[in-house]
């Protein structure tokens, strides 16, 4: 029962402890800035230096939460004289300066922090708190929170200086850009400022480039073109950096990007110049479909504390593309580096699985801006049009489509914020505030967007119904009779925004249907299941909040396999993120035995998740899922944490308990934990793990892989980066070891290989693998290959795959180890702008040497076609051909689309099956027949107010 009780408790105080910080937060208008030096060790024991940062990292954070111009000092405190870290804060500009000391008392802590004006080096404010050393991070909050309370008084702040309503743009050197005619080309670049060696952007964005948009009362036509007057007005973004392929050289093409907003919206201009207009990649497709073209993306951190951006991106003819980044996903992404990539053949996603398709896989392979998770779909406006010299879009974001922190309507915004524009033809990726390879993470390297007041206090709600058609038939093997039926429904799914950055979610009876279909996957010899990812939209938004690290995912909504209604709660409240779900499942009550107690009922599934952010990159969190159907239960409760140490390291923890009662009433409980450290730098990469799973750990909510292990499991890469021809080139290396919880070793994996980056969007992979298996009690011993890469080189073809030759076990009664062939190929073509075709061909093939047999060769075919007529009309065509069980698919879509919610689906799914495999007596050749067949419509109309 502990699991059972701990849900509802640690819920609850997580619930409370939110609601507890919830509350007006400290004006922005600090005058000058405050810089924060790490806290001296009086006690000089080596172990506890790093508290010194993590206090200096803590109130650094709150602070520049708060909108309060911050410096955090990087050098560390080495004696208790602070008069040189003062001058440094005062040559950084900084009026005030925030220094202490910690010293450790047997178990005790005690810790002194002072409030310093540099000027009159008079003491305005000391605190001293004394707590348990465990208690650290409870210590150092409260030292924060009682540090920075009252920072508004007169005594700290004066009255903002008016800015006269162009000046525009501000970088870490104070110079300011001008706005110009957005229509004529860009001026000449100046090379960018030199950020200063006194201060680092770990946590927090001190002397980052900010801009402040202007404020507007007649928004902008939103048409693609920059002829309205507002341009003329709007603050200007020109200056950009390379982030690929060589970080910080100056950008090859101009770019120039408008700012500005009103009450309701914030606005972008952007224009993009070519030198050779050959170099544009722009093509008409779907929205989310944009990752092969040029594009201009542009990222916001409402909360400025660098856990979650929201992206949104548009290419030359304006088709919009918008997604969720996380803190600890896309690290690798964002600084080129890759040191925890599945490992080929291990049963990671096939290339192009994604929503993205092969063009996200390569654009992400490229080491460019991170991309995020593009199934999250938020309602915004844009345009655009190719000029003589370019290409030029706007953008309409309402804040509604944004999660803010709530201010008083004269109180300024400051929110963490980026640009970047991406040229595939020439391997270029930008960036207005600058990020280096040398620092993990993106969200710590973005710059400000500041001065946003009075934005609407409207509450956002939504109300999305939604009806479906569908007549569909199926073949009765029995009689070989096709009997169709005709299926009306309607849903309705309701959003209301409780705060500007809290939103509860509602839908009753949820259309599901066949829009969407899961990625082919080779089903033969499959030792463990294999993971289908969420599709649905509803289970969608909002799924970042629930993921936890380690090898098990406790929430894996595919689980709730047809749910009557559900529910969500999501958002932040103060430092603390929640989420909550619950739903109702009638699947698995559908029996056909009407006597059977399951018939008619459905199961019940809660979850809920709390994580507190204390400072960049870093939380605390807890999670709690159940699932009840009758007498049984599925309950599991854990806790994770993440820290990030320094600039390019990150320590991550997870610990979860399960209790488990299924239908026969047979019991089981047990734990599984995690705990995993890796370094992301320029070059050095490298991060080691360890992980177990309880025999009797189970979860009915989530999806395990494997149970009865403990594993340890370590890699290493490094890079150089020569730049022309080869971005990046170098080795890598691997080695994990498995064990049982008797003390067996199950599994050992060694492998080394080599990963290069090249000119015209060219990767490439090759590693050798050898390892040792245990299955059935027999050990067998495999030596496998593994060769991959891709090329997008122009617009119109791009290809790749992977090959794995080498050896591999038949997962039988009597297991063997045979000779293995599996590759991966696609072809990615577009003739015209509106036309597009991917072709995969996936391979599995199993050769048993013992008697010179082939066990089975599987293939699977699949085409995947669009033809974007507009903008809003996109024609679909699904193909795919399964050899192992001989079927053919066929899954035809006209879709209308107005917005991400406002859309129009006619369709046709059409599913054969090999005649004689089906009854060979009805049918007695290798005809296909049909087996199932359906017709659908649907429309969704969404009601924003």
């Amino acid at each position: 029962m502990f699991v059972r009780r701990g849900i509802v408790v640690c819920y609850i105080f997580a619930l409370l402890a939110a609601t507890g910080i919830k509350g007006q937060e400290p004006s922005s208008q600090l005058y000058g800035c405050i810089a924060v030096q790490p806290f001296y060790n009086i006690s000089q024991h080596s172990s506890d230096d790093w508290f010194g940062t993590g206090i200096a990292v803590t109130i650094a954070a709150r602070l520049e939460a708060s909108g309060i111009t911050t410096i955090a000092l990087s050098s560390p405190t080495d004696s208790e004289d602070t008069s040189s870290g003062d001058s440094v804060a005062g040559t950084l500009g900084a009026q005030w300066t925030i220094n202490g000391s910690y010293q450790r008392l047997g178990e005790q802590l005690r810790i002194t922090a002072r409030l310093l004006e540099i000027s009159s080096q008079t003491v305005q404010r000391t605190i001293t708190l004394v707590g348990l050393t465990k208690d650290l991070f409870s210590l150092q909050d409260r030292l924060a929170t009682e540090l920075t309370a009252g920072l508004g008084d007169s005594t700290l702040r004066s009255p903002e200086p008016e800015q006269p309503p162009d000046q525009s743009v501000q970088g870490s050197d104070g110079t300011q850009s001008l706005p110009a005619d957005p229509t004529s080309p860009a001026t000449a670049r100046p090379e960018p400022s030199q950020q200063s060696n006194g201060a680092t952007q770990i946590g927090i964005l001190a002397g980052r480039p900010s801009i402040r948009p202007t404020r507007i009362s007649t928004p902008p036509l939103i048409d693609g073109s920059l002829d309205d007057s507002v341009w003329q007005q709007a603050a200007r973004i020109t200056e950009f950096v390379q982030q690929t392929p060589t970080d910080g050289a100056a950008a090859t093409e101009q770019t120039e990007i408008f700012v500005t907003y009103d009450n309701n919206n914030l606005y972008f201009g952007v224009r993009a110049h070519y030198s050779d207009i050959e170099l544009i990649r722009a093509n008409r497709t779907d929205r989310d479909q944009t990752f092969s073209d040029d594009t201009v993306a542009f990222y916001f951190d409402p909360f400025v504390d660098q856990q979650r951006a929201y992206v949104f991106s548009v290419n030359g003819y304006g088709v919009q593309a918008d997604s969720l980044l996380e803190s600890s996903a896309q690290q690798s992404m964002a600084t080129g580096n890759s040191s925890s990539a599945t490992r080929p053949g291990s049963g990671g996603s096939s290339p192009g699985s994604g929503r993205g398709g092969m063009g996200a896989a390569i654009a992400a392979s490229m080491g460019g801006p991170p991309i995020g998770d593009t199934s999250w779909d938020a309602l915004f406006s844009t345009s655009g049009t190719l000029v003589e010299d370019g290409w030029t879009a706007e953008l309409m974001i309402p804040f509604k489509s944004l999660r803010y922190p709530r201010r008083d309507p004269d109180e300024p915004h400051r929110w963490g914020f980026q640009v970047t524009r991406t040229i595939p033809s020439k391997n270029e990726a930008v960036v207005w505030a600058p990020v280096s390879r040398g620092i993990a993470g993106f969200m710590t390297q973005m710059g400000i967007l500041e001065g946003l007041t009075d934005l609407s206090s409207s509450r956002n709600v939504e109300i999305l119904p939604t009806f479906t058609s569908i007549q569909f038939g199926s073949l009765d093997k029995a009689t070989g009779a096709f009997p169709t039926e005709t299926q009306p429904e309607g849903a309705l799914n309701l959003k209301y925004g409780i705060t500007p950055n809290l939103t509860a979610d509602f839908t009753y009876n949820p259309d599901f249907s066949q829009i969407q279909s899961d990625i082919p996957q080779i089903e033969a010899n499959q030792r463990f299941p294999l993971f289908f990812p969420e599709l649905r939209p509803f289970f969608l938004e909002g799924q970042e909040i629930f993921t936890v690290p380690g090898q098990v995912n406790l929430l894996h909504t595919r689980t709730i396999v047809d749910p009557r209604y559900g529910a969500k709660l999501t958002g932040k409240v103060g430092n603390t993120t929640l989420g909550a779900l619950i739903a109702n499942d009638e699947a698995p009550g559908r029996v056909n035995d009407l006597t059977d107690p399951a018939f008619g009922k459905t199961s019940q599934i809660f979850v809920g998740r709390a994580r507190y952010d204390l400072y960049a990159e870093s939380s605390v969190g807890l999670i709690a899922t159940d699932r009840q159907f009758l007498n049984g239960y599925s309950r599991v409760i854990g806790a994770d944490a993440r820290f990030r140490l320094g600039r390019t390291s990150a320590l991550t923890f997870l610990y979860a308990g399960s209790e488990h009662r299924d239908k026969e009433g047979v019991e089981r409980s047990g734990p599984t934990a995690h705990v995993a450290y890796n370094r992301q730098g320029r070059n050095l990469s490298y991060g080691a793990s360890v992980d177990t799973v309880d025999p009797n750990f189970w979860t009915d909510t989530g999806f395990v892989h494997r149970v009865d292990t403990r594993s340890i499991r370590t890699n290493a890469s490094y890079r150089w980066w020569p730049g022309n021809k080869v971005i990046s080139w170098g080795p890598l290396a691997s080695y994990g070891r498995i064990y049982d919880f008797s003390g067996v070793l199950q599994d050992e994996q060694t492998s080394i290989g080599m990963m290069s980056t090249l000119s015209n969007n060219i990767i490439t992979i090759a590693n050798v693998n050898r390892d040792m298996e245990r299955y059935e009690g027999v050990e067998f011993t495999k030596t496998q290959a593994f060769l991959g890469g891709a090329v997008s080189a122009s617009r119109r073809l791009s290809a790749g795959g992977f090959l794995i030759l080498g050896d591999q076990v038949r997962y039988s009664d009597t297991p063997f180890l045979g000779t293995a062939v599996s590759s991966t190929a696609f072809l990615g073509l577009r003739p015209m702008a509106r036309l597009n075709t991917d072709l995969t061909l996936t391979t599995s093939r199993l050769h048993d040497p013992r008697v010179d047999e082939l066990v089975f060769d599987v293939k699977i075919l699949r085409t995947f076609t669009t033809y974007q007529f507009t903008n809003r009309f996109l024609l679909r065509n699904i193909m795919q051909y399964n050899t192992l069980n001989k079927t053919l698919g066929a899954n035809l879509l006209f879709t209308y689309r107005v917005n991400a919610g406002t859309v129009f689906f006619i369709g046709y799914d059409d599913h054969y099956e090999q005649g004689n495999l089906l009854d060979a007596v009805r049918y007695p050749t290798s005809a296909l027949q049909r087996t199932n067949r359906a017709f659908f419509t649907k429309l969704s109309y969404l009601f924003r107010f």
